[in-house]
């Protein structure tokens, strides 16, 4: 008579596919975009996977370096998307304004992914690659070559505006029946002659 095989503990369920860092990663990824970062544990994504808990760790260290993943994936899915809606475009007031446009459509669309966007790289070695390809994307979309100074400023500062926007629309801010829609535009066109008018100066 054949033994019996009994599924141990930590071993992937019989039928399971091959699971690999990429995929566990993708997994926590997806549970971030559709729940938050708080809904992300290591039981959580074990259960996505259909695996028990223990058989993450032949691929991931701990949570905190799931959650460093997850949020590195981020920086280089918001990288895309930018590139993706800003090639190809000539006039420099498009640029602006089609660069302002797509920040405001990524933090809707991926809004939990957003919010790990928004901490500074500067001083993480390990993110600080993606995020100055996102910040030299964005200055030379805006027409400035040189981040002097001057630049930082105004990159602060509309990024600053358009975070504020942002940030009162998914949370409801706007109660009174003008358009909202009508609103930004004002506020992405008001910002690209702040820029224009800066590349004059």
């Amino acid at each position: 008579m054949a033994k019996k095989l009994v599924h141990k503990h930590g071993r992937p369920a019989k039928g399971t596919s091959s699971i690999t860092q990429e995929l566990i990663v993708s997994k926590a990824m997806n549970l971030v975009k559709e729940e938050g970062l708080t809904s992300l544990t290591l039981a959580a994504v074990a259960e996505k996977l259909k695996i028990r808990t223990p058989s993450l760790y032949n691929h991931i260290q701990d949570l905190e370096t799931l959650k460093f993943e997850v949020r590195k994936k981020s920086l280089e899915l918001f990288l895309l998307y930018l590139q993706t809606s800003l090639q190809n475009l000539e006039s420099k007031k498009i640029k602006i304004q089609t660069l302002i446009s797509t920040y405001r459509s990524f933090a809707k669309e991926y809004q939990n992914l957003y919010e790990l966007t928004l901490p500074s790289t500067e001083m993480e070695p390990l993110l600080k690659p993606v995020g100055d390809a996102i910040l030299d994307l964005v200055a030379k979309n805006l027409g400035v070559s040189n981040l002097d100074e001057k630049v930082v400023h105004k990159i602060r500062i509309l990024r600053s505006v358009l975070h504020g926007f942002i940030d009162l629309e998914l949370r409801g801010g706007f109660g009174k029946s003008e358009s909202v829609e009508e609103s930004f535009l004002i506020l992405r066109d008001q910002q690209t002659n702040v820029f224009l008018d800066f590349l004059l100066d």
